[in-house]
This record gives C-alpha cells, structure tokens and sequence, in this order.
C-alpha cells in the first residue's frame, strides 16, 4: 500500500464535500475563474511504507493570467503559476516549515482528520480572504507577506489597481515603491513593467 495516495484518496471525498475539485494532487476552490490551490507535496524522503509531506497553497488570479501573466490553455493553473502563494508552516504556529508523517496504515484516520482541520480552521479563510482580486489587492495593500517577491508584488497589484481604475491608489504604490526602491535593480523593472500597462511615471 502507498501510503500517500491512500492519503489523498481517503481526503478526496471530503475536500469535494467542502467544495474543491481535484487533479491530481492539488485540490481547486473557484470563484469567477479565480483559484484558490492546495498543494500536497510529499517529501523525497517518502516511501510507499512512510508517507510523509506538507501543503502549499496559493491564488491564481484570472485577471492577471489574462492580461499580463498568460495562461492561455484552458488547464486549471498549477500551484507554480499562483500570484499569490505560501507554504501551511507560515501559518502554523511556531512553525515555519511544518510536514506531516504516516507510517502506518492506521495512522490514516487521525492523519486525515487532524489535516481536515487545519483545511478548515486555517487554509480555507486564508484563501477565501485573497480568492477575489479585491481580496488580493487589499492583501498587497496592507499585509507584510507578499506571498511573492517585492517587484512581484508591485507588478501584479499596479495591474489589479489600473484594471479597477483605481488611480489615486495606484500613483501613491507606484511613488511609494520607487522611492523604496530608487538606485536598485528592482526600480529599472518596476519602469520597464509600467511601459508595459502603458502608464507613464514622471520622476
């Protein structure tokens, strides 16, 4: 028995139940072809007799990956194509990196029930927070984690704010970043990415 894909067979029903799809080993949650990703990624270490692997969740903004980031194929996003994503230790805590192991078959149950709640009681909120693109650029805005790098950031959410029409908004992240960021490589980008969505910064 692989333990690992009894894992994921066993979960399977119940992530339906709360609303997710699955491929593979990633469970999808939907709203206006915005997807919310969980990840399960077993470890190298793993065996077919010891299961062991931690959970990597993510955003993929439809906008984005329409306008500027494109997926162009009708394939649900991987979780590397997320805008906005972490890894379940981030939230755990006194944990940044946290795996679980299964060793024996019946340990499956109590395995199964303990990461269901972790699912619910953590990863659900937290992508329900970020799962519009209201919810991402409210996230850009006033949140410490990025989930992405810095110019990461400032690309995707001057996107957001210009698709919104939000400029007043836009012009003080924009006069904010380059400020933060003058003389470094990560100002250079930050123009480049702007002649790219066509708005124009007057230094």
């Amino acid at each position: 028995m692989d333990l690992f894909t009894e894992f994921i067979k066993t979960l399977s029903p119940l992530m339906k139940h709360l609303g997710f799809n699955k491929k593979g080993n990633n469970f999808y949650l939907e709203i206006a072809q915005n997807y919310g990703i969980l990840n399960f990624q077993k470890s190298r270490d793993s065996t077919r007799q010891v299961a062991i692997f931690t959970i990597n969740f993510g955003i993929f903004s439809n906008t984005l990956g329409r306008l500027e980031f494109t997926n162009n194929d009708s394939k649900k996003p991987d979780i590397g194509q997320c805008h906005w994503e972490s890894r379940i230790g981030h939230f755990m805590p006194n944990s940044p990196d946290y795996w679980w192991k299964i060793s024996m078959a019946e340990d499956l149950p109590s395995i199964v029930a303990e990461v269901l709640k972790v699912i619910q009681n953590i990863l659900i909120p937290e992508i329900n927070k970020r799962l519009t693109d209201k919810g991402l650029i409210n996230c850009w805005l006033n949140e410490s984690y990025a989930g992405t790098t810095e110019i990461g950031r400032f690309k995707y959410l001057t996107t957001l704010l210009k698709e919104n029409g939000d400029f007043n908004v836009l012009n003080q992240v924009i006069e904010t970043f380059m400020q933060f960021s003058k003389g470094k490589s990560n100002a250079y980008r930050a123009k480049e990415h702007l002649k790219e969505i066509d708005i124009e910064y007057k230094q």
